[in-house]
């Protein structure tokens, strides 16, 4: 176990259970979750478990029987039963959302020894979305990267209220490169977004220049379109579904013109590097 920095008696609780306990107070998550791996010592497999994650008893059978076929699998973890309406619709969206091309959050996790040292492990430089980025050089490299919902969790830690859902929104995208890390289903769920949003600004200078129809219809195809976007969340309660999807979304595009000038600025520093490398 890796302990960086609790404050409540889980270092005790984590020396009665676990063979060793690592304190680490600085350094990236990514860094933490690669130290404990390094001190594993020699084992064909790897588990990231968060410690406000709670498995069921047959998780790890599950995913070992997953790892079969594939190389790193997890699955979306259920909220705390009994919890607050935006952590339970938020994990029920997570859940209907899955598709092929998910990545695999390391709230809990599986993954070999092999594809995990060939990986090099998570990216240290990145403070947030580290499971998204292995996930997706893992498929890059062609490894078999799976959603089981076999491997059944229970996720702790979900906002619960609205609030702490945007601040979690913003949290996850304060460090550029967020985009390009996101599933292709999920960017173009954003990109639709920002289309929307443009809609609705050009709606709003056509009613300070004295129309102020397009900017009506706009504001009433929007209400009309929370439902609608909760139902192609297909998690079965489509207005809060839609309320919470609108949120997430409404996060991620008011942080494109930033993530725009990161790419386009990454992209002119590579080719500077590359022209003087050549």
């Amino acid at each position: 176990m890796v302990d960086n920095g609790s404050t409540d008696n889980s270092v005790q609780v984590a020396e009665s259970l676990a063979d060793k306990v690592l304190p680490i107070h600085t350094g990236s998550i990514s860094h933490l979750r690669n130290t404990g791996a390094e001190a594993l010592g020699d084992v064909d497999v790897i588990a990231f478990i968060d410690a406000d994650v709670e498995l069921a008893p047959d998780w790890l059978q599950q995913g070992l029987r997953e790892l079969a076929t594939a190389s790193l699998v997890g699955s979306r973890n259920g909220a705390t039963p009994g919890g607050a309406w935006v952590a339970t619709r938020w994990a029920a969206i997570e859940a209907a959302t899955v598709h092929s091309d998910s990545r695999i959050w390391s709230q809990s996790l599986l993954i070999t020894r092999e594809l995990f040292e060939q990986l090099r492990g998570f990216d240290e430089d990145l403070p947030t979305g580290e499971d998204s980025d292995l996930s997706a050089r893992a498929a890059a490299l062609g490894s078999g990267v799976r959603t089981s919902p076999a491997m059944s969790a229970i996720h702790h830690g979900f906002p619960t209220t609205v609030s702490g859902f945007v601040r979690r929104e913003r949290w996850h995208t304060r460090h550029p490169g967020w985009f390009s890390r996101m599933s292709r289903k999920s960017q173009s769920l954003v990109l639709v977004g920002a289309a929307w949003s443009a809609l609705g600004v050009l709606a709003v200078t056509g009613a300070a220049r004295g129309n102020p129809r397009p900017a009506l219809a706009w504001t009433a195809a929007s209400l009309a379109g929370v439902p609608a976007l909760g139902r192609v969340a297909g998690a079965g309660d489509s207005v809060p579904d839609g309320f919470l999807m609108a949120l997430w979304a409404g996060v991620r595009v008011s942080r494109l013109p930033r993530e725009a000038w990161y790419a386009l600025s990454h992209s002119a520093g590579g080719h500077r590097r590359s022209e003087h490398d050549g």
